[in-house]
């Protein structure tokens, strides 16, 4: 048994070239399973070939805390919690209890393969803690997610006496950053401040990441001229907190300003021109990265936040370069980025190219599967959304809203209403799954569509949410090509509180009644629109 391998003792004593061949072991095996690379046969290659190497280690007599230390910090990441289980226990047995340093290690390792709970229990019974035993626990609330719980924690360490040093602050401005929390953000800022640190590069770089995630620019900016050193991160944060926020022309200004460039910098500004709808912009720049004299190449990040900026200028060219320039360097089976080229073609109206590329992704993921089904959905093919959407459920993929909204709107454009409905009422009874205000807009304008007024209508007053302007907006718009000036009115009136700057709808009703001779009530619309100062939009047209 290999705990039995583990439990057993001898008096012989290791020599210290042998403890070193151990632990270079552990260093390849730890590396090997990092990169995905498989280890050469001398390397352990599972927990039982790491038991064997480490035998000799845990058998020592006295043991030896720089021992144990060095095995848990080998463990960290390899997601080996059983093993870190029975040393834990080994060194139970023979009566070690963990100092900060030894417990440092260990709370790094049980975070690392998701025993957070276990990690935390350690460090709540280990006495005495130094700012090295706070600082594993602070980052492994900050990296796995329990930013509230890193906060309080920090005030603790506060409340001992312990000062925090450069390692402390990044985790605890992060985990501010995560909660959005601008008030606590100062504060830690200040303690920073009182220690010294403002000065250091990593807690300066994080002070205007949080700064920048919480809306502060100028709180970052201010950090960032005070930093008497300043890496590309720093630069990096500062542009993305302006692109962000739509401040263009400072963040380009920033940019060319920069004395160096990485990846990050690059794809920051592309993903900032395309989310501010500046597709020329974002198209430019990748151009310009692809120049031969470019010192930096893009990657598949940069390539998936180019590609929407494609499909925003209707480019299909463009995107037919970026993919072959992907196929060129190794990516065209980056699953993240072929989705990104399922999304790009589809938009630019090359349904067979964006089918391609599904075809070729070898695992598909929600993601994938739901960019299909809205492709075909944005096209009013709502048959392929319905045969997509039958072979995702049969590989085993549960569907999200997301999936209903794709497959809903595919069925309303193909007049598939019987399916329509189908599918809509199958989302709580078979996935679970509240159906949302767009879901019942779908459903509504699937009904109207065809003169099934009553039964929209009725859909409507179910809904357990307010219905917005675009399901009445929908069922007003059906009234007034099936003629049914009673639904009309009602959906009219639900839109004159709801969007009652919308000139449109008083239009639309007014001519329903100029239609069957209500001419009072044209003129009671046409007076409403006078107080509120709104005036019918007049046709027009364009022309290239």
């Amino acid at each position: 048994m290999l705990h039995v391998q583990l439990l057993r003792t001898t008096s012989t004593r290791v020599p210290n070239p042998k403890l070193k061949s151990i632990l270079s072991c552990l260093h390849s095996h730890s590396h090997s399973h990092c990169t995905n690379v498989p280890p050469p046969q001398s390397q352990p290659k599972s927990s039982t070939h790491l038991h064997i190497l480490l035998e000799p280690l845990l058998n020592q007599n006295p043991p030896h805390i720089f021992f144990y230390a060095s095995i848990f910090q080998f463990l960290t990441g390899l997601n080996l919690s059983k093993l870190g289980q029975q040393i834990h226990a080994h060194l139970t047995l023979r009566g070690l209890k963990p100092n900060s340093y030894l417990a440092a290690k260990m709370i790094a390792m049980y975070a690392s393969s998701g025993h957070f709970n276990t990690a935390m229990a350690l460090f709540q019974k280990t006495h005495y803690p130094t700012v090295l035993l706070y600082n594993s626990i602070l980052r492994a609330c900050a990296l796995y997610g329990y930013s509230k719980t890193n906060i309080d924690l920090y005030f603790k360490m506060n409340s001992l006496g312990i000062k925090g040093d450069s390692f402390t602050y990044p985790f605890v401005l992060k985990c501010c950053a995560d909660l959005s929390s601008n008030w606590m953000g100062k504060c830690v800022h200040g303690m920073s401040l009182r220690l010294g640190l403002l000065f250091d590069l990593y807690v300066g770089t994080s002070l205007i990441d949080m700064y920048v995630k919480c809306g502060e620019l100028r709180d970052a900016h201010m950090v960032f001229d005070k930093m008497s050193v300043r890496d590309v991160s720093s630069w990096n944060a500062l542009i993305a907190g302006y692109m962000k926020d739509g401040e263009i022309c400072v963040a380009e200004g920033f940019f060319r300003a920069m004395p160096c460039r990485n990846i990050v910098s690059w794809t920051a500004m592309i993903s900032g021109y395309t989310q501010n709808g500046l597709a020329e912009q974002a198209l430019c720049l990748f151009e310009e990265m692809l120049k031969e004299d470019s010192e930096v190449k893009p990657n598949w990040v940069t390539i998936m936040s180019v590609l929407p900026a494609c499909a925003e200028s209707s480019g299909l060219e463009h995107g037919r370069r970026i993919h072959d320039f992907a196929s060129r360097i190794g990516l065209d089976s980056n699953a993240s980025v072929l989705t990104a080229l399922v999304a790009m073609y589809a938009k630019c109206g090359s349904l067979t190219d964006a089918r391609q590329c599904f075809d070729r992704i070898r695992e598909k993921n929600l993601v994938t599967w739901n960019t299909m089904i809205t492709a075909y959905a944005f096209h009013g093919c709502g048959m392929e959304c319905v045969w997509t959407f039958e072979d995702m459920i049969r590989e085993g993929i549960q569907p999200d809203t997301i999936t209903f909204t794709g497959l809903l709107s595919g069925c309303d454009h193909s007049g598939l209403v019987d399916v329509g409905l189908k599918y809509f009422n199958c989302m709580n009874t078979e996935h679970s799954i509240k159906p949302r205000v767009e879901h019942y807009a779908c459903v509504v304008d699937l009904l109207a569509r065809i003169g099934r007024l009553m039964e929209a209508k009725k859909l409507i007053d179910e809904m357990r949410m307010q219905a917005g302007p675009s399901i009445w907006g929908a069922l007003l718009a059906a009234c007034r090509s099936h003629c049914n000036l009673e639904i009309a009115e009602i959906a009219a009136r639900k839109l004159f509180v709801l969007e009652p700057e919308n000139s449109g709808n008083y239009v639309l009703l007014s001519n329903m009644y100029a239609e069957v001779g209500k001419w009072k009530e044209v003129d009671n619309l046409r007076a409403l629109l006078k107080f509120h100062g709104m005036k019918k939009s007049p046709g027009c047209s364009w022309m290239r």
